[in-house]
């Protein structure tokens, strides 16, 4: 008998998810572990494997959202019978609304909802990138309107972004009395109410934070120096780096505060996985930077630029999105100071840096300015107590201002 293909979870928190485009087509033998569709969560776009092998008989879900365990294909051998007129419940949304629902399999899909990455699906599909594709679902873009400027005038991100600038956005008229203006009213997003939803759980949990200052002066010198050992083509170690470097090195020191807070447990972790919180135009994603405390300096600049850069483009996979331990959250290149950083649940400790700026301090008894660098260290306590804190942000700070430890 024919086996199903559920919408699967692939993430804690998962309830939906948008099918983007088949990579299969009816009638077609698939292998197990061969990529079969592009499937849209509220962080990523990712391809997802078939779970077995078999002649893939019939696509439910052509297109469109479904709630996760919705059946959306049939698998098996060829000639095997499928369950009629078969088609997938819409999903609900955050917020309770429905979702718009899916066209049946014999529809024939309009090609303002979405396009073929590879320019193979069917005759009048609009070609676009997967995050073309989900930006201008959020914004409400047609892409047909839209100019591409990718390969084979392929739809990407950027030309979405300015067709949302050149949108005349909607306003609501202000009330009789009220100040003369316009109100924009936009749509939440799936990665918002995502947001939204982590933020109040974060402020839910009885957290402290603790600040200090550290002298950079010896990790800028050190930067310099790098700079002048690194081959044609590459790029030495950012401060960011450092400081990914520095946490990684403190958390080894005191896993209290590289632990997780569930229901029943405090789940404390000797592998060090650190989010990075990186903004986005989808809204802030925290992807995962594995494995840190085996990582030198290089290493983990190499990692982290990679993983940034993927997060920005929209590659990123769901997995890396997933299990991190403790984050950093770093606004030094909006010229920020100082601020205090939102838990990443059910991390208990976030940190945030602010940008390094020249401040006066006193050396052997004589006031000078040096680059200083201000850090927050947000925790929750009911994992972590107020003196291991202090000593793991003393930790942080000695290693920036020793950088040489670092090596």
């Amino acid at each position: 008998m024919a086996s199903e293909i559920k919408l699967p979870r692939l993430g804690q928190g998962m309830e939906s998810g948008v099918v983007v485009k088949w990579l299969k087509r009816e009638g077609q033998t698939v292998k197990k572990g061969e990529p079969l569709y592009e499937l849209d969560t509220d962080k990523v776009t990712q391809e997802v494997e078939s779970p077995s092998t078999g002649v893939l008989l019939k696509i439910v879900l052509p297109e469109g959202e479904a709630a996760v365990g919705t059946t959306i294909a049939y698998l098996g051998e060829k000639g095997e019978q499928v369950p009629e007129g078969a088609a997938p419940p819409a999903a609900s949304s955050a917020a309770g609304e429905p979702a718009p629902e899916p066209a049946a399999a014999s529809e024939a899909i309009p090609s303002a909802v979405g396009a073929s990455a590879d320019g193979d699906g069917p005759a009048g599909r609009v070609k676009a990138s997967p995050l073309a594709r989900r930006l201008a679902r959020e914004r409400g873009i047609d892409l047909a309107r839209a100019a591409g400027s990718g390969p084979g005038g392929r739809i990407v991100a950027s030309d979405i972004e300015r067709a949302i600038t050149a949108t005349t956005p909607s306003f609501v008229p202000a009330p009789d009395g009220a100040s003369a203006g316009a109100v924009e009213r936009v749509p939440l997003t799936n990665v918002r109410r995502t947001i939204a939803r982590r933020l109040t759980e974060a402020w839910q949990a009885p957290a402290f934070q603790l600040t200090t200052s550290a002298d950079m002066s010896e990790v800028l010198a050190m930067r310099a120096r790098l700079r002048e050992r690194v081959e044609p083509g590459e790029q030495p170690a950012s401060i960011a780096d450092f400081l990914t470097k520095a946490c990684a090195q403190a958390l080894v020191r005191y896993p209290a505060v590289n632990s997780l807070w569930l229901s029943d447990a405090i789940e404390t972790h000797h592998a060090v996985d650190i989010g990075i919180a990186t903004a986005t135009d989808r809204g802030l994603i925290v992807p995962v930077l594995r494995g840190c405390e085996r990582k030198s300096l290089s290493e983990l600049a190499v990692a982290r630029r990679d993983l940034v850069s993927r997060t920005l483009d929209g590659t990123i996979g769901l997995n890396e999105l997933e299990g991190g331990t403790f984050s950093i959250s770093n606004l030094g290149t909006f010229a920020v100071e100082q601020f205090v950083a939102v838990l990443n649940p059910p991390q208990v400790a976030i940190i945030a840096a602010g940008a390094v700026v020249e401040r006066p301090i006193v050396r052997a008894g004589k006031v000078e300015v040096a680059p200083v660098l201000t850090l927050t260290l947000t925790c929750d306590h009911r994992a972590v107590d107020g003196s291991v804190a202090a000593e793991f942000l003393v930790a942080v700070k000695s290693s920036l201002e020793e950088p040489g430890l670092m090596l």
